[in-house]
């Protein structure tokens, strides 16, 4: 947070979008160390950075500060076999931004209503499936065939999406999404009714690298 206010001046907008899964395996086979690992990056990380961001974006006079929690699988409490402890802790995410916007609305019952220099609002961010390693790793080519062959898409598009929505948000606790509902019917359409292949999986589930690109041993694309 000091970081952001030496080097920016003023902060507007605070995404909390670091995410580890821990690896695709069975919860019984995850060692305590990585369990912890998961839960400090996911969600105790989320919420001392949203503690931070809201002290510094307080104290911005008349400015309002927008701060985005990243959600994941698992967030609408669908089960996440071989994630378990990446759906648990993303499925804190949610609740966490209810109940920060509920503080800034109505305050906390019993407590003084806090007023602050500069306006906070907090929301969810969903970037639905991307190819990333967090994305890719472990996974089989059944699962890069479908749902990933069908529903992920590339971090440049995902981010085309996003961003104008982000700067465009106003409403408290509201969410901002990537893969909202009427995509997902239009790449269902595109897949299985119009028959169109992917662009990025292959019908083996093998990832197609574009040329000139560079790729790890997942199939991750080098972005930079």
């Amino acid at each position: 947070a000091d970081f952001s206010k030496r080097s920016l001046g003023i902060v507007n907008y605070w995404i909390n979008n670091a995410g580890i899964n821990g690896g695709r395996r069975y919860f019984m086979e995850v060692p305590i160390d990585e369990v912890e690992r998961v839960v400090n990056v996911n969600l105790k990380g989320a919420l001392l950075c949203t503690h931070y961001a809201m002290h510094l974006l307080a104290e911005q006079q008349g400015v309002t500060g927008h701060i985005f929690n990243t959600v994941g699988s698992g967030v609408k409490g669908g089960g996440t076999p071989g994630y378990v402890c990446y759906g648990a802790t993303k499925r804190g995410q949610p609740q966490m931004t209810a109940s920060l916007a509920d503080e800034l609305t109505k305050g906390v019952q019993g407590f003084d209503v806090r007023d602050t220099a500069g306006e906070i609002k907090v929301h969810t961010l969903s970037p639905g499936m991307v190819f990333t390693q967090l994305l890719l790793q472990d996974s089989t080519p059944e699962l890069r065939k479908f749902p990933f062959g069908v529903l992920a898409a590339q971090p440049e598009e995902v981010a085309q999406d996003l961003v104008p929505k982000i700067l465009s948000t106003t409403e408290q606790g509201s969410s901002v999404e990537f893969l909202t509902t009427d995509k997902i019917l239009l790449k269902f359409f595109q897949r299985f009714v119009l028959q169109q292949k992917s662009k990025y999986i292959d019908d083996d589930g093998n990832v197609i690298k574009m040329p000139d690109q560079q790729y790890d041993a997942d199939g991750v694309r080098a972005l930079f």
